[in-house]
């Protein structure tokens, strides 16, 4: 199965370890959502239409799953989770490819929208700010 990873499990990015043992499917992928600063050192993202997330996708090998649920926050309790994880389609050039993805499910963590849609560069920006 593969995950579509938009933040810090992205190559160079501080979780990137947590894939260690996952193969990288595509770079330069992209999903429909919005992209949030959660104020807390990582992203969200929330499915809509109305804009674009820059990622990568990984084929994530069955033992692997559990340490990505942890985490990310995730039980399958929408309730309580920090995150949801749903199936979307990516594209990737003019290929679309059925992946999973982590989205928001705590409301509170919806700090800044980061409208360019891409963590890395949105990151990489504030830190030349400071």
């Amino acid at each position: 199965m593969k995950l579509f990873v938009y933040g810090t499990l992205c190559l160079g990015e501080s979780n990137h370890q947590v894939l260690s043992g996952a193969t990288r499917y595509g770079e330069k992928a992209s999903i429909h959502a919005v992209l949030y600063d959660t104020g807390c050192g990582y992203p969200a993202v929330e499915l809509s239409e109305s804009s674009t997330v820059i990622g990568e996708i990984y084929e994530i090998p069955d033992h692997l799953w559990a340490a990505l649920d942890e985490l990310e926050g995730y039980s399958g309790n929408s309730e309580t989770d920090l995150y949801n994880k749903v199936t979307v389609i990516a594209k990737m050039g003019l290929e679309e490819i059925e992946t999973e993805v982590y989205t928001i499910c705590d409301e509170s963590m919806k700090k800044k929208i980061i409208h360019s849609g891409d963590w890395i560069k949105y990151r990489k920006t504030i830190h030349k700010q400071k």
